[in-house]
């Protein structure tokens, strides 16, 4: 009985609708699918294809489908769901929709020839780098034909005859114009003000621009320095460099200083102080001033043994 069914469904499927008929390629799919009680989305089930896409391949619908790749993959699993052979379903869409950007084929038996122009480009290059190589070549020649030929005489000038008696110098000539430095210029009326300004003792032997910082040490900045009280002090009267020097020729401290910052440390062996203005940088011990650095190099030692104002 039940190979009788199977016979009944065969023929029923042998008679029933098949890819070759119906309009196209998607009326044909339509067809079977119908005669085989399944839905729309009983094949999108089995596709996992929308139904959406479903319903425009049946209708061959194919502004509403992906690409063409993806349309040929969607009709062979539909083809595949429903039993039937793949490629004859793709061979019915292709026959349906001829792919138009699909390059023609060379005829069977005819040798594709090649460009003539790509030719005449090769022998063209080929003749300029051997019209370089010859040029070089021939330069090359005329080079060493050229050094082999002596260089012909130099003529030497005979030297000036010295006067046989003694040389009168007229008097010196006065400098130009340019090696002359102008004067400075001051602004009127502003040396005036500066001098009124500053404290009798500085107006004529000192830069006005200096800080007078008294004979005691009174701090007027940033104290630079170890921790801890040390007994001497440099501090800066205007913005300067100071370099501090350790006994093993390291910087201990190297850094510009503002007006009135100032710097402290204790006297060891081998300390040095190292400026490059004299007088700018005011020394103090014990709270004391000591008067100030001379430009370069002053050690320690030299500074704790001079004697006060």
């Amino acid at each position: 009985m039940a190979d009788q069914g199977a016979g009944e469904g065969e023929a029923a499927a042998a008679s029933g609708p098949d890819l070759q008929g119906g309009a196209h390629v998607g009326a044909a799919l339509q067809a079977i699918r119908k005669s085989r009680g399944l839905s729309i989305e009983a094949i999108s089930a089995l596709t996992r294809i929308r139904p959406a896409y479903v319903d425009a391949i049946e209708a061959l619908r194919l502004k509403d489908l992906p690409s063409r790749p993806f349309t040929i993959g969607y009709i062979r699993a539909y083809a595949q769901a429903l039993g039937l052979p793949e490629d004859e379903a793709i061979a019915r869409f292709k026959a349906d929709d001829p792919d138009r950007n699909d390059a023609l084929r060379p005829p069977i038996g005819v040798r594709r020839m090649a460009d003539p122009r790509l030719r005449l480009m090769i022998l063209a290059g080929l003749l300029i780098l051997s019209a370089i190589i010859v040029w070089n070549l021939v330069r090359r020649g005329a080079l060493e034909e050229e050094s082999r030929r002596p260089s012909p005489p130099v003529a030497v000038a005979a030297p000036l005859a010295s006067p046989a008696g003694p040389m009168s110098l007229g008097a010196p000539l006065p400098a130009p114009v340019e090696s002359n430095a102008p004067p400075p210029y001051l602004t009127p009326g502003l040396e005036s003000e500066l001098s009124a300004a500053l404290p009798e003792a500085l107006r004529s032997t000192e830069d006005p621009t200096l800080l007078d910082l008294g004979a005691t040490f009174t701090p007027r900045g940033a104290v630079h320095g170890p921790t801890g009280t040390g007994r001497l002090v440099l501090q800066a009267r205007r913005p300067t460099t100071l370099i501090v020097w350790g006994p093993d020729r390291s910087a201990w401290f190297a850094r510009p200083l503002a007006a009135g910052e100032a710097y402290r440390i204790d006297p060891v062996r081998g300390l040095a102080f190292e400026t490059v203005e004299p007088g700018v940088i005011a020394v103090f011990l014990d709270g004391r001033t000591r008067g100030t650095l001379p430009a370069g190099l002053t050690p320690a030692s030299a500074i704790s043994t001079s004697p006060g104002p």
